[in-house]
């Protein structure tokens, strides 16, 4: 192509050219100057010889890469190495990610199964109303002592709290999983140049991961110290119930 630039170029100087000449006075034509021999002579010595030696240079230079830095016989055998994890193990996981573990037996329990392993954080709003439905609601102020009551609200709504929060684990799950997928796909064809950007997103992906455990690591953290809590409320409610014995036992008693 840019020999071909070249020779239009030429064309248009040797036409430019014949008109100066023919614009010469007599004179000057007759020192018999031959202007269209100085320009073939510069495009096809000087410029061509120079193009042939970037010509020279470039083809050394893409041997070197295609030979040293990024061999092609390594690139193209890590891409049949990745196609070939692919279809032996993607369809399997996919498989085990979508395995159904539903196992409620009730209608009402298995409306809250279904809420909390539909792994998309919609159904979160009615969550609560399946739960009461599966675990009663909570007692009236008349049923039951505000102790009690106090620590089964908690209780309650610690274990929705955990319920929401596996939910929208499992929708970034889903998200990371497709992640995942495109890199591997998008490494199975990759340039060598574009490899960082692959490791790039990847790192991305590992972070938001992390992210999603830690929160789930929080919920963990919030179900254990809520176990704890309620185990010390009993103990409480067992020394105010003893006191209030003691304190009745003492009035009978009394003179």
């Amino acid at each position: 192509m840019q020999f071909g630039k070249l020779s239009a170029r030429a064309k248009v100087v040797s036409t430019v050219g014949a008109i100066l000449v023919l614009a010469l006075p007599p004179i000057a034509r007759a020192l018999n100057f031959d202007i269209f021999s100085v320009i073939d002579s510069t495009i096809s010595e000087d410029i061509g010889g120079a193009l042939s030696s970037l010509n020279s240079i470039q083809s050394t230079l893409q041997h070197d890469e295609q030979q040293v830095l990024f061999p092609l016989s390594l690139i193209n055998q890590a891409h049949s190495y990745v196609n070939t994890v692919m279809t032996s193990y993607r369809s399997w996981m996919t498989s085990v990610f979508t395995l159904r573990i539903n196992s409620a037996q009730l209608p009402g329990s298995q409306q809250l199964e279904q809420s909390f392993l539909s792994g998309s954080f919609s159904s979160v709003g009615s969550l609560g109303s399946f739960y009461n439905t599966a675990y009663g609601a909570l007692p009236s102020a008349t049923s039951a002592p505000l102790a009690h009551r106090q620590m089964m609200d908690m209780d309650d709504a610690l274990a929705k709290d955990a319920l929401a929060q596996s939910v929208a684990s499992d929708q970034v799950s889903s998200g990371l999983i497709t992640i995942a997928n495109q890199i591997e796909t998008e490494s199975a064809s990759t340039a060598p140049g574009t490899a960082d950007m692959l490791s790039a997103s990847a790192r991305a992906a590992e972070l938001e991961s992390l992210a999603s455990q830690h929160k789930l690591l929080a919920a963990m953290l919030r179900e254990e110290a809520g176990t704890l809590a309620h185990g010390n409320g009993l103990l409480k409610q067992k020394v105010a119930n003893t006191q209030q014995f003691n304190g009745n036992l003492a009035g009978t008693v009394a003179p």
